[in-house]
């Protein structure tokens, strides 16, 4: 048999998750400004509201010990949401006066 402690090694993966993904809603919850801005597409506040209601709501993809899912899913958002609001800043920013 393995000699491997499963328990300990589960939580502590558990644990870093949970951390990953609290500070990845956290960031997210920082861009709230820029999705309440009037210039921002909807599809950036689906992605917004949508990424916190599914890392918030416990029916996932994956049980949730495994945060696998949430992360994907928040790190996605992000992204999508800053680019997003980047580009509608450049072109802001490029019309004249």
């Amino acid at each position: 048999m393995s000699d491997i402690p499963w328990g300990p090694l589960l939580i502590t993966i558990a644990v870093v998750g949970g951390v990953v993904v609290l500070g990845l809603l956290f960031a997210l919850w920082r861009k709230y400004r820029m999705i309440r801005s009037a210039e921002t597409p909807l599809p950036a506040k689906v992605a917004f509201w949508g990424s916190i209601a599914y890392t918030v709501f416990p029916i996932d993809l994956l049980p949730d010990p495994i945060l696998f899912d949430d992360i994907g899913v928040l790190l996605g958002a992000l992204t999508y949401i800053t680019t997003t609001v980047r580009k509608v800043r450049r072109g802001k920013e490029g019309r004249p006066g």
